[in-house]
């Protein structure tokens, strides 16, 4: 037994010192063919526009080697070298200070990423810069690589700041918010047509003095998120299209008064809150805006005096338009609720004069609600919500007239000449079809190179088409577009007019 164990342990010693003198004269063979070449994933790598100071995303690039052997990289180096705005690792090594690299290997059949990124460097020109470099690569004597560039844009970066003093933001610059802007208490900032105000993201526009924001049909004012850059996904979906890219507008001195003319406000969290107390309302106007795309609410008016003419709000998580209280005055506005980013906790429209918290009622007396001229609709089956409390018989003035709703037909005395919307599964009575309403030029993501992303201007054969009230269409003679609803004399529901081919 001893014997046959020392055997053993003799046959694994050799086998050991055999394996490891095979490994010792085994050596990696490196190509030296002169025709020897990388291949890369992209021939050109684009970063979409970034702030100047501001670190873009990391973007990658996949290096392969097609041959047979090793290759060895004799460098790697970015043709600017030391002065390049762009900066790049190799399988995780990092380049000198030249932004090169020396003698680096990659297996047959192998492939390794490089990681780049850059900074754009400031510039005096408000207009994008464009920016460019090459990634070199040099195998055998020979040199190739990917180019890469970008736009550069100039911006003035707000850093949770708050204005000392009246404040004037216009074209001739773009803004980059992080944290917060702030006005203050008895400040105003004003905003003049075609400027363009960037969020990063959880950035928010925080408002104790006033704002006036005074875009027109040909510039309007916009507020997004400061992303460029697109999804990754089969739609190649712009950031900007996207829910949630930065924060909210809160509008929340009950002694203030905000007024929003041609503003375009995308991309947020929880939309625009105005936010009141019971003795004293903020006042919102809002004419010829859009709010979109918010994972939230579009506007929440609490407590607030509002009012809304030729606007459009669309696609939010919860509802385009809660009123909890207060005066609201909302005339040929559409407020289209089709939000694809998730399921959504409300209906296009919600009217409540109450909240209950448990056992415990607290009372937002509703002054007054008047829509006039609109369009209610969406994806659901019921897209208005009124929400009365019958505890404390508080205020509940609401007046709904002349107006395409998606909802069950209602005898409620709140209602006036209004146009109900079937269900879309719904059977037409008398036969075996299903109601479909078609309202809008576009209610998806799709056909966006067609119709527009998103388009909710009136379709051909629209139920919204000549339905409007005409007196109340001459008191607001433009629609959102700048278009003469009074043209033919058939003004249309909702903040668009749909215009004749003549026209």
């Amino acid at each position: 037994m001893f014997r046959l164990e020392s055997i053993k342990k003799y046959v694994y010693l050799v086998l050991m010192v055999a394996l490891v003198t095979i490994c010792s004269c085994t050596q990696i063979h490196y190509s030296t063919d002169p025709d020897a070449r990388l291949y890369f994933s992209c021939d050109t790598l684009t970063f979409d526009t970034i702030f100047t100071e501001v670190p873009s995303r990391t973007s990658s690039i996949l290096v392969y080697n097609q041959s047979n052997d090793y290759l060895n990289i004799s460098e790697i180096r970015l043709r600017e070298g030391a002065g390049s705005s762009f900066r790049f690792n190799f399988n995780g090594k990092i380049p000198n200070e030249n932004n090169e690299l020396k003698n680096l290997e990659i297996a047959p059949h192998d492939s390794l990423y490089v990681f780049v990124e850059l900074t754009a460097p400031e510039n005096e020109d408000n207009l994008p810069v464009y920016i460019e470099d090459e990634l070199l690569f040099t195998v055998n004597g020979n040199t190739n690589g990917v180019l890469l560039n970008a736009y550069g844009q100039q911006a003035i970066t707000f850093r949770s700041h708050s204005f000392a003093s009246d404040t004037t933001l216009t074209k001739d610059h773009c803004y980059l918010v992080f944290g917060y802007l702030h006005i203050p208490e008895g400040t105003t900032l004003t905003i003049t047509e075609g400027t363009t105000i960037y969020f990063h993201r959880d950035a928010h526009l925080i408002a104790d003095g006033n704002i006036v924001a005074s875009g027109t049909s040909a510039e309007p004012i916009v507020m997004r998120g400061d992303r460029f850059d697109h999804i990754n996904d089969v739609d190649h979906t712009p950031y900007d299209y996207m829910p949630a890219q930065w924060g909210n507008i809160y509008l929340q001195n009950s002694t203030s008064h905000y007024c929003f003319t041609h503003t375009h406000i995308r991309g947020g969290s929880l939309g625009i809150m105005l936010i009141g107390a019971s003795r004293s309302n903020p006042t919102l106007q809002m004419e010829s805006c859009i709010v979109h795309n918010n994972s939230g609410y579009g506007l929440y008016i609490q407590e607030g005096v509002a009012e809304l003419s030729n606007c459009e709000f669309s696609n939010c998580g919860v509802s385009c338009l809660t009123q909890l209280g207060g005066e609201l005055q909302a005339t040929h506005c559409t407020f289209a609720n089709y939000y694809p980013w998730g399921m959504r906790e409300g209906p296009a429209v919600a009217i409540t004069n109450y909240v209950l918290n448990g056992n415990r009622l607290t009372a937002f007396p509703i002054s007054r609600c008047v829509m006039e001229n609109s369009i209610i609709f969406g994806s659901i089956g019921t897209e208005l919500e009124l929400d009365r409390d019958t505890f404390t018989n508080a205020n509940y003035n609401v007046y709904i007239s002349d107006c395409l709703i998606k909802a069950k037909q209602s005898t409620l005395p709140y209602y006036n000449n209004i146009t109900w919307s079937h269900n879309q599964n719904d059977l037409i009575p008398g036969t075996t079809l299903y109601e479909s309403d078609t309202v809008f030029v576009n209610t998806s993501i799709a056909n966006r190179d067609e119709d527009g992303y998103f388009n909710f201007q009136l379709a051909i054969g629209s139920r919204a088409l000549n339905r409007a009230n005409k007196s109340v269409s001459a008191r607001y003679p433009t629609d959102l577009n700048g278009n003469n609803r009074l043209t033919d004399g058939h003004p249309d529901l909702g903040a668009y007019e749909r215009m004749l081919p003549n026209q």
